[in-house]
């Protein structure tokens, strides 16, 4: 079995970490209370748009079905 950071995308963009991280639940967050990430512009490899984007485990890594979006 694969470590979960193994099954994640490299570069997730701000609206698609917040509807498939497991930090957000409806857009509302509650990961840890003091936590920050480092974005740049690159590929989302959720949604495929050229967008400021950071890692997957800065959302607290991505919930089952992120995958089946991609195009």
């Amino acid at each position: 079995m694969q470590p979960i950071s193994a099954q994640q995308p490299e570069w997730v963009c701000h609206d698609c970490g917040q509807e498939w991280g497991r930090w957000y639940d409806n857009g509302s967050y509650f990961g840890p209370a003091k936590h920050c990430a480092t974005y740049h512009v690159n590929r989302c490899e959720v949604c495929g748009q050229e967008k400021p984007v950071t890692e997957a485990r800065d959302y607290g890594f991505l919930r089952k079905g992120w995958n089946k979006i991609k195009a």
